[in-house]
């Protein structure tokens, strides 16, 4: 399984989003993602649904507490995020947390246009 994690800066554009995303696959050999996974604090947006759309994948809501759980594996760190979500991670961490138990990560953090990315894989 294929879990694209995901944060945005609130005026971020679909296609910029989809742009990241794409960029972010490129790499996984045509596999493409099971599940687009986001912050549920973003569950007013329909940035997610836009990409999860291109992809065929679902769009998986993750929770601040599974975010939280996932914070000490997760590569990449950011105080700005820290100080705005409560957490250090978002894209990392919703992709990790999205693939479940055991997932390791396939590409840390992106960042273009204010979106972030990350890939994960899972069972």
């Amino acid at each position: 399984m294929i879990v694209v994690g995901m944060g945005w800066r609130k005026a971020a554009l679909p296609e910029h989003a989809l742009e990241l995303v794409a960029r972010s696959l490129h790499g996984l050999r045509g596999r493409t993602p099971n599940y687009i996974a986001v912050p549920d604090i973003k569950n007013m947006d329909d940035l997610p649904h836009v990409v999860a759309r291109r992809w065929g994948a679902e769009v998986l809501w993750v929770s601040h507490a599974q975010l939280q759980q996932v914070q000490e594996v997760c590569p990449t760190a950011s105080r700005t995020v820290m100080r705005h979500v409560g957490v250090a991670s978002v894209a990392e961490a919703c992709a990790l947390a999205g693939a479940g138990a055991g997932a390791r990560l396939c590409l840390p953090r992106q960042v273009f246009c204010g979106v972030t990315c990350a890939v994960a894989e899972g069972d």
